[in-house]
């Protein structure tokens, strides 16, 4: 096989990757009358009630089917868009965006499910209830030495700054679903500022580039899924370097951009990020000193 053939596979794949899967054009002749309303129509679902041509018989595979459904309210796009996000990442979304959503699980829906399947089962293998007594405690006793600060020995010593960091960093270590959301609109303000100037084509807003970084919290999810039975800790998180890279995959496929120009954005979007973040605290900080200030 020569070099060309092979440079030649490459291009195919590569095509094959960013076009994703194709829905096939239905055509049928003839028409169906509806089971529900008894319209007559052509096609998949009635247009005057929305029923699907097709209504097989009641199975045990529609009853298990069912139950999953009603519980955490998925379906097959679900499973799909866990393929698709570990496959073409950038590419799906840039589906999801500009209009081909069909196929794929809302992203909000996807993140609270994902979210909720990581607290059961990190509660399931580690939580105990003297863990969680022990922890509740300690981040009293951080809320008790908060209130006992004075203006001044922060200012001079920075133990106000530490305590509140300790107590940030103790309550999300605890509450990482809740932290990961929590970061989205932060994540997404980051990268609109990064992206400002390659996002020209695409002209994202910034819900749209919300949406962007709940897909990408949506992979550090699954992730931390799948680790979570071989850690030792539910509390140790993933390395900075799995965030880094998911975040590159994605900025590359969905800005089709250099490799270079997206590596320099991609890290220009953590550094916006701290700086926010940096920023927030800060206001955070200015505000309890002022509540302390007022009731010394």
């Amino acid at each position: 096989m020569n070099t060309q053939r092979i440079k030649a596979y490459i291009r195919l794949i590569t095509f094959r990757i960013k076009e994703g899967k194709k829905i096939p054009v239905y055509h049928q002749e003839g028409t169906t009358i509806c089971g529900n309303c008894q319209t007559n129509f052509s096609g998949n679902y009635c247009l005057n009630c929305g029923q699907h041509k097709d209504v097989p018989r009641f199975s045990y595979k529609w009853i298990a089917k069912n139950m999953i459904g009603g519980w955490i309210n998925i379906d097959s796009g679900f499973f799909f868009t866990i393929k698709e996000l570990f496959i073409r990442p950038g590419y799906m979304i840039n589906d999801y965006i500009t209009g081909k959503r069909i196929r794929y699980f809302r992203p909000l829906q996807m993140l609270f499910v994902l979210g909720a399947v990581y607290v059961l089962l990190s509660q399931a293998l580690y939580s105990s209830a003297e863990s969680i007594i022990s922890h509740d405690k300690e981040n009293q006793e951080l809320v008790l030495e908060l209130g006992k600060i004075n203006v001044g020995k922060w200012i001079t010593e920075n133990e106000f700054i530490q305590s509140v960091y300790k107590l940030l960093d103790s309550w999300f270590s605890s509450n990482r679903a809740l932290g990961v959301i929590w970061m989205l609109p932060v994540s997404a303000l980051a990268m609109k500022i990064a992206f400002r100037k390659g996002a020209r084509k695409l002209n994202l807003n910034l819900v749209e580039y919300f949406l962007v970084r709940t897909y990408a919290a949506c992979q550090i999810f699954i992730v931390s899924i799948l680790l979570l039975p071989l850690s030792k800790d539910p509390e140790d998180s993933l390395p900075w370097w799995l965030y880094f890279i998911f975040s590159f995959w994605i900025n590359l496929q969905l800005f089709n951009d250099k490799i270079k120009t997206t590596f320099f954005r991609t890290v220009l979007m953590y550094v916006y990020l701290i700086l926010i973040l940096i920023l927030l605290a800060l206001f955070l900080a200015s505000i309890l000193v002022f509540i302390l200030w007022i009731f010394n």
